[in-house]
């Protein structure tokens, strides 16, 4: 079997309840782990725990009231040693699960604010990251817009003093041997 089916299994509702009758501590740390087995299902568990420990509970209750009207037919199953020994575990089921209930709650809320919260960091990254690309990007096209018509300007134009080929941009430049001026006069 894999891993994750025996964690399903350990985690199943009725193991959690077997083992909350026998070793308290130990149901409590499964009901902790099927947290993270069971993401989505916050509120399953801790409302099944409380019918339980209510169902387990009614024969008393039921016995209470008719005691209250003078009426005995409950009790002999009231009296029953097996009986007896399911009426805390009734109230511990009913105590884990309110609390695991409140314990839901509260993961839940903070779950959905932290994962709002790098959401919108995240959001907010990728949006700088992006106007700094555009903008990175912008800046690189003027550069080549400039070079380009800077090489749609530039000619080699001859010196006409010392003979020289010479690239000025613009109609005007210095020749870069003898330093004097020269023109571009256009194609003829």
């Amino acid at each position: 079997m894999k891993e994750r089916e025996i964690f399903k299994i350990l985690t199943s509702i009725p193991v959690i309840l077997i083992v909350l009758y026998f070793i308290p501590f130990l149901g409590v740390c499964l009901i902790i782990f099927r947290y993270f087995i069971y993401k989505n299902k916050y509120y399953k568990l801790p409302l099944t725990l409380v019918i339980c420990g209510i169902l387990i509970i009614i024969p008393n209750i039921v016995n209470s009231i008719l005691k209250s009207f003078k009426i005995n037919s409950l009790e002999n199953l009231i009296t029953l040693d097996i009986y007896q020994k399911l009426v805390p575990y009734s109230k511990r089921l009913i105590t884990v699960g309110i609390i695991f209930l409140i314990i839901s709650y509260i993961v839940k809320i903070i779950y959905n604010k932290v994962s709002n919260k790098l959401t919108n960091e995240f959001k907010n990254y990728i949006q700088k990251e992006e106007q700094r690309s555009a903008e990175i990007s912008a800046k690189n096209d003027l550069i080549m817009k400039e070079k380009r018509e800077k090489a749609q300007n530039t000619h080699v134009v001859y010196c006409p003093y010392c003979g020289s080929d010479n690239m000025i941009t613009g109609s005007v430049g210095t020749c870069k041997y003898c330093r004097r001026k020269i023109e571009y006069k256009g194609e003829k």
